[in-house]
């Protein structure tokens, strides 16, 4: 179970996803689901700001999500991409400074990982891995040789979050992820719910709000978490928030390169 504090709210966007499982609760028999369009929503060069604050007052953050190239990767077409958060202002001088960075590599045929990096400081402790994941055959490599075996729609955590991006947002047509973090796997059910309109510093969109919670485990609603992502072809997030006991966390947009046309 993922230690939650003030510190954490900077990539709360990112780890919170995973933060109350107790037990993965991952199925390996149930066939595999149809992979994502081949048309990506993202684009090469998009850089997607967020302000991560807390309570509605308190900038504990900076969330930054990138689509860096594309190119051939160890004979595999793919995409770079990536999720970087930091500390900043109050949280950073009072505590640890923060700086995570995790990295993704998609296949552009089939928008799944092939590969995941992971970059995190926490102070004076730093802490790298990384794993090659063989969709093909369900197996993961860790950095330390070790071997996992995987079900199908395994994704890391940045992979994850351009794959609910790519997946049918129609209210009522959920979609459940397996998401590989720290060795272990966890299994998500997204779930569009419908459009709202969310404003925030880099505008006002039209959206898809969707929820998340444990699949398997109904009572289990993730903190509350709820993403806000646009809807047109390109799917940005533009909200997450989140309800911990320690109160609420807001995620929002302030810029995007390219610019979201409003």
């Amino acid at each position: 179970m993922f230690k939650t504090s003030l510190l954490v709210i900077p990539f709360i966007a990112l780890t919170v996803i995973a933060g109350l499982a107790q037990s993965p609760g991952v199925k390996f028999d149930r066939p595999p689901a149809a992979t994502a369009s081949p048309k990506p929503p993202f684009l090469v060069g998009e850089r997607l700001t967020y302000e991560v604050s807390w309570q509605d007052f308190l900038v504990a953050g900076e969330l930054v999500i990138e689509t860096m190239e594309r190119r051939s990767f160890e004979g595999v077409d793919g995409y770079h991409v990536s999720a970087q958060a930091q500390s900043v202002g109050l949280v950073s001088a009072i505590g640890k400074k923060i700086d995570d960075a995790y990295e993704s590599f998609i296949d552009a045929s089939t928008l799944q990982p092939f590969r995941a990096e992971k970059r995190m400081r926490h102070g004076k402790k730093r802490q790298q891995s990384s794993v090659a994941i063989d969709q093909e055959h369900r197996t993961a490599r860790l950095a330390d040789g070790r071997s996992l075996r995987l079900p199908a729609e395994t994704y890391d955590l940045a992979s994850l979050l351009f794959a609910i991006r790519g997946m049918d947002l129609t209210p009522g047509k959920s979609r459940t992820f397996n998401l590989l973090e720290d060795d272990k796997l966890y299994s998500i059910k997204i779930e569009p719910e419908g459009r709202e309109k969310i404003t925030t510093q880099a505008g006002s969109f039209d959206t898809i709000k969707i929820a998340t919670r444990m699949a398997d485990r109904a009572n289990d609603k993730l903190y509350n978490l709820r993403l806000y992502v646009t809807n047109d072809q390109r799917r940005i997030p533009v909200l997450i928030t989140a309800e911990p006991t320690w109160g609420s966390v807001r995620v929002q947009l302030i810029s995007a390169t390219p610019a979201i046309k409003k």
